[in-house]
């Protein structure tokens, strides 16, 4: 061959040895997750607990024999990066593929959905606990904003609404169901706990009135995760009571309402799971005829700092109340629009359960101030984010 014909490039031996480090590094990563935990995930929601870290019960063949099969399921479900790597494929099967099945619904009991995100099943279980210095957080953030307010003669409450499987754990699976170990403390008992024992910041437990209430009818949907408006209705109606402590507002009446069951097609859980089964928890209300005709107005000017695009809206009521009131609230509180404006002049409701928005507040001038925060993402949300994401001095 002639050198000064031939024109094949240099071999970059750089270049080879950074393919090679490549292919190492990969091949290490999931070791390395597994010892040092690198991969920072969200766990994924799933059907199924975890398998348990394997144990050697017997010293003979049959034991040894198991607690192989034992370790490599546990291997299966928790080697390192395997959280990353679900997440990525949920999020292409759903950008590419508008595949809907990536959405974790779990099929309980008598035809009950119940959804798994978040880490529905570590939370009901009581494996995810908060930490100390949460704890700590959330107290700091709560009495912050309860003494904002009431520096300007407002009053506070924060309300968490209980997920639908705390309410109706017989309806969820049995593998689910028989799995909560007895006398387990959630995240919700542990704070509740807390702040009775280190703060004095007006909190509303809900679930209490609404396991009572299932006496008298459902609170919950069954294909859905939002409770049906009788479940919203006795919230609110507890709300109210609740903040007879601190206003004297008119309470909430069952009778003053008409209502009635009327089963549908749909909800949120089943559209995801792709069925269209009908829905027995389903109710209509309608107000009766003594009460107040109540005036709704989209607003433009209340513009959520979290989300821009999340609606806010006034209710606004005609009879002779003297006071009003901001609520903060996620999809539980759309509900209420239609029944706490019964017990007050004037509701601001802002549809961002992270929000607390000193301009809205000052600008509403209200005599209280609502938080509400579903269970689930109270259970996930940083007290440390909250509290750097409010304008507060």
């Amino acid at each position: 061959m002639n050198p000064a014909t031939d024109h094949t490039p240099p071999r970059r031996g750089w270049a080879d040895w950074m393919v090679i480090a490549a292919f190492a590094l990969l091949l290490w990563a999931p070791t390395l997750d597994s010892f040092i935990g690198l991969d920072h995930s969200r766990p994924p929601g799933e059907n199924r607990l975890p398998a348990p870290p394997p144990r050697l019960a017997q010293l003979n063949f049959a034991g040894l024999k198991q607690f192989l099969a034992g370790t490599d399921a546990y291997f299966n479900d928790h080697f390192g990066f395997r959280k990353k790597l679900i997440r990525w494929f949920q999020n292409w099967k759903l950008g590419l593929f508008h595949d809907r099945t990536v959405y974790n619904v779990i099929t309980g009991r008598h035809g009950w959905l119940f959804t798994s995100d978040l880490q529905m099943v570590e939370h009901y279980l009581g494996l995810v606990k908060f930490t100390p210095v949460e704890l700590k957080s959330w107290q700091t953030l709560l009495e912050r904003r309860r003494d904002w307010l009431a520096r300007r003669g407002i009053k506070y409450l924060f309300v968490v609404p209980p997920d639908k499987q705390t309410i109706y754990p017989e309806e969820l699976p049995a593998w689910l169901a028989d799995a909560a170990p007895p006398g387990r403390e959630t995240k919700l008992d542990q704070f509740l706990q807390f702040m009775r024992e280190h703060s004095t910041v007006e909190i509303l437990d809900l679930r209490q009135p609404l396991r009572e209430a299932r006496q008298t009818a459902p609170t919950y949907l069954q294909n859905d995760t939002h409770w049906n408006l009788f479940g919203g209705f006795v919230a609110c109606q507890e709300l109210v009571r609740e903040l007879t402590n601190q206003l004297p507002v008119p309470p909430l009446r069952l009778e003053d309402f008409r209502w009635t069951n009327d089963p549908i097609t749909g909800g949120d859980l089943a559209q995801m799971a792709g069925n269209s089964r009908v829905d027995q928890n389903h109710f209509r209300f309608a107000p009766g005829p003594d009460l107040p005709a109540l005036t709704f107005c989209d607003l433009t000017n209340a513009v959520s700092f979290w989300d821009p695009h999340k609606p806010s809206r006034s209710v606004e009521n005609p009879a002779p109340l003297k006071y009003t009131a901001v609520v903060f609230h996620d999809s539980f509180g759309i509900v209420w629009q239609q029944f706490l404006g019964y017990s007050f002049k004037k509701i601001v409701f802002m549809s961002e359960n992270r929000e607390f928005n000193p301009a809205i507040i000052l600008e509403t001038k209200p005599d209280v101030v609502i938080n509400e925060v579903l269970e689930r993402y109270f259970n996930t949300q940083s007290p440390e984010e909250l509290m750097a994401g409010q304008p507060l001095p």
